[in-house]
């Protein structure tokens, strides 16, 4: 809290941490306006301008095509924090992730220490692909139970929690 971005890694915009492990949700999501969201996100950070950027961190292999993966949970927090359920609306400019990518891990005592540096990597807003994104999320929760497919990953995922014989070993992520 009140450090700025900078400091952890000189590539993240300028700002002051103002608020982290927050709680969020939003009013109904356009334009259908069945669902909506809620979570928690890492950093919000208060820029220049006075708007904000919201930050989550991954511990993951920071490479691009991963971090993508993240868009539509930082096009959430956007959209939660713009139109909140509950208080003042935030104006959210930037987003992104910060990657930590351990390059030694020690076990001091009852602690965990790494040491890695933190890349960051900007989320490009794209409200129309998030929007697509919920409809179709909308569409699938409202409409009938899809038919299993050997090839999907969700249905084994679901098979693993609905099968007593399931293991650990048969979930596919």
């Amino acid at each position: 809290m009140g450090m700025n971005l900078k400091a952890v890694n000189s590539d993240l915009p300028s700002g002051i941490i103002d608020v982290k492990e927050g709680y969020l949700r939003s009013k109904p999501i356009p334009p259908k306006k069945d669902c909506f969201i809620s979570g928690r996100f890492d950093i919000i950070s208060k820029l220049a301008d006075g708007s904000i950027a919201v930050i989550d961190f991954k511990i993951t292999d920071p490479s691009e095509e991963k971090i993508q993966k993240y868009s539509s949970q930082l096009h959430a927090y956007k959209i939660a924090l713009e139109n909140p359920a509950i208080g003042e609306p935030k104006k959210v400019s930037k987003m992104g992730v910060i990657a930590i990518n351990p390059e030694s891990i020690k076990f001091p005592g009852e602690k965990v220490v790494f040491d890695a540096k933190p890349s960051w990597f900007e989320i490009k807003e794209d409200m129309d692909s998030f929007f697509n994104f919920i409809s179709e999320v909308s569409d699938l929760l409202s409409g009938p139970t899809p038919p299993e497919n050997p090839d999907c990953q969700w249905c084994k995922y679901r098979f693993c929690f609905t099968s007593p014989e399931a293991s650990q070993d048969e979930i596919p992520f």
